[in-house]
């Protein structure tokens, strides 16, 4: 009788545990969409996946030490990519352990990771079970301040939210395997001159490089320049990063970051082809990306086609305030601009 017991709340557990856990669905024979919850049970399930080489993420998180179990049977597959689509949010335990532990890993614009703390049983932080994600992120090549500090300033029942760019900037994300750009020195650099009050060095073309290129641009995601006649305008600025941006080995977020400001501040950017540059380094997310179709509606303009110009610019208003809530004031003169030029034509 006690066996029959057991067996029936085994099975209701069960049902329950199915209803409520990680879903695993196959989008192609390479890739496998990870949705839902990670609970009891989920490790099992991923563990008796078929090979496959893209985990797509799509997950509030959930069980840290299942979670952390799928990424044990990760490193055993060896060669997992993990991806957060547009529109796609992973955060908790799937973004600081599950994403994370992809050998490459990429949020694509439109897409993002959360972190928040662990919670013990009576709500509290749980800093002991951040370390252990914080050893695991560090296992695969992710800078130990960016699990447990973030989750340590963050508590259980908050989210910090980290865009596409944002997990780039601070290093969460890694394009390819010989991507050794990934170690979030751009966002710690830009946070420490912050919390000291002082501006970038000026670029010159002996220490142009990304960083120092996005740090001086007015419009990038980690400008600290003070003024509009700083060294994002010199010539010195463009043609240097120019020749950073177009560099294969630049973050692909921070080059978009770059060209954006070149198209907005140089009259012979066309000369790099702008539009062309950002086709080749985003591919097909460039429909998701505001800023790429702010670079398109620049050069559309400068050659003369201020209609097309118009629609890019559309497009990218409504993308900007999806991403971040609001639009920039010169976005709209920009706007104003390709109409004006549109009247003159007609």
């Amino acid at each position: 009788m006690l066996a029959r017991i057991a067996i029936l709340i085994g099975v209701l557990l069960s049902t329950l545990s199915t209803a409520e856990a990680m879903n695993f669905t196959w989008r192609d024979p390479g890739t496998v969409l990870a949705s839902g919850p990670i609970q009891l049970g989920d490790a099992a399930k991923f563990e008796a996946l078929a090979v496959f080489s893209t985990l797509d993420l799509d997950s509030t998180g959930g069980l840290v030490e299942e979670a952390l179990q799928i990424a044990r049977n990760m490193d055993a597959r060896g060669g997992i990519r993990t991806v957060v689509n547009p529109g796609s949010s992973c955060a908790s335990a799937c973004a600081m352990v599950l994403f994370v532990s992809g050998e490459t890993r990429i949020v694509y614009t439109g897409g993002r990771l959360g972190i928040h703390s662990c919670r013990q049983s009576d709500g509290t932080p749980d800093p002991i079970c951040n370390r252990d994600m914080a050893a695991n992120a560090l296992a695969h090549g992710v800078p130990w301040g960016n699990i447990e500090s973030f989750g340590n300033q963050t508590k259980p029942t908050d989210m910090m939210w980290f865009s596409a760019e944002d997990a780039e900037c601070w290093g969460f994300m890694k394009w390819s395997a010989d991507d050794e750009s990934h170690f979030g020195l751009a966002c710690v650099l830009e946070a420490e001159l912050r919390h000291k009050k002082q501006k970038p060095d000026e670029v010159t073309d002996e220490n142009a490089n990304y960083i120092l290129c996005r740090l001086n641009a007015g419009t990038s995601l980690i400008n600290i320049a003070s003024d509009d006649e700083g060294q994002g305008f010199s010539d010195i600025y463009r043609k240097s990063c120019e020749r950073i941006a177009a560099d294969p080995k630049i973050p692909k977020y921070a080059a978009i970051d770059i060209i954006m400001w070149l198209t907005l501040t140089d009259p012979d950017v066309l000369r790099i082809k702008p539009a062309t540059l950002t086709h080749n380094i985003l591919d097909s997310n460039v429909d998701n990306c505001w800023k790429c179709q702010i670079i398109f509606g620049m050069s559309e303009l400068m050659n003369g086609y201020p209609r097309e110009a118009l629609n890019a610019f559309r497009l990218a208003k409504k993308l900007v305030e999806r991403d971040t809530g609001s639009i920039p004031q010169w976005l709209n003169s920009r706007i104003d601009l390709a109409k004006q030029e549109l009247e003159k034509k007609s």
